[in-house]
């Protein structure tokens, strides 16, 4: 078993986060459609917008620690688009 170290928990921990950004990413436009106010409809464009932000910087982050943008499964973000799927 690899040693757990502070580096690889950093490395683990941006694999989810870049997991989570990629898949709300993916779910906004539907949000968006499914939004009954035009408010609402312009929030969820607006943070897909700041979401592509998010994603660049933790592109940049990947390159900076020397290792591929890649995603790990985060079992917390897919039950939070779970539960926006059964309110839509």
């Amino acid at each position: 078993m690899a040693e757990k170290t502070l580096d690889t928990l950093f490395h683990d921990t941006l694999k989810d986060i870049y997991y989570a950004e990629r898949k709300i990413l993916k779910s906004l436009p539907k949000m968006a459609r499914a939004a009954q106010s035009p408010e609402l409809k312009a929030a969820f464009e607006k943070h897909k917008d700041q979401t592509e932000g998010q994603i660049e910087r933790l592109q940049q982050v990947f390159e900076i620690i020397g290792k591929a943008p890649r995603g790990k499964t985060c079992d917390a973000i897919e039950g939070i688009l779970a539960e926006g799927d059964e309110i839509m």
